[in-house]
């Protein structure tokens, strides 16, 4: 009884510890996240990039919210995407094998009867969806644009 009364906290935090890997949803950072640039008066530049262990479907997610809130910060009601590209970076990382020891090694000291940790090839995606948005007030929307408030409804549902 004692050992479960211990142990629950921990099943509890490991969902959250597996989320505190992915992208948080902030200012462009080393972690990932959005950033925006102006083109014009109600055209904007807006994208969200991830790291290495955020889904492109929470990319693409966090790239619409971001639309959202541009939206009502900027004082328009609704948004509409001009267009949008997927800038997924794809890269090989190659890790050199090493000697498994754990005595200091050299070149002059390694043998052949010493276990080897393999060279590794790893694939590492990172995500980033970037789009062009147009802002509207609602009187001046067209009939394809977004609402930005529902949109962010329906995130927190």
């Amino acid at each position: 009884m004692n050992f479960k009364m211990k142990s629950t906290p921990l099943i509890f935090l490991l969902p959250l510890m597996t989320l505190a890997c992915t992208t948080p949803y902030q200012k462009l950072g080393k972690r990932g996240g959005y950033s925006e640039q102006r083109i014009s008066e109600n055209v904007y530049l807006v994208s969200f990039q991830g790291n290495t262990r955020t889904k492109d479907e929470v990319v693409y997610k966090n790239f619409l919210r971001r639309c959202a809130e541009l939206t009502l910060e900027k004082g328009y009601q609704y948004f509409n995407i001009l267009k949008t590209e997927d800038k997924t970076k794809n890269l090989l990382v190659i890790q050199q094998g090493t000697p498994q020891s754990n005595r200091p090694v050299t070149t002059v000291a390694y043998t052949n009867d010493m276990p080897f940790i393999p060279i590794e090839h790893k694939n590492i995606t990172k995500h980033l969806v970037e789009g062009q948005i147009a802002l509207f007030k609602a009187n001046e929307a067209p009939i394809d644009a977004f609402k930005a408030q529902e949109v962010l409804h329906s995130m927190r549902n």
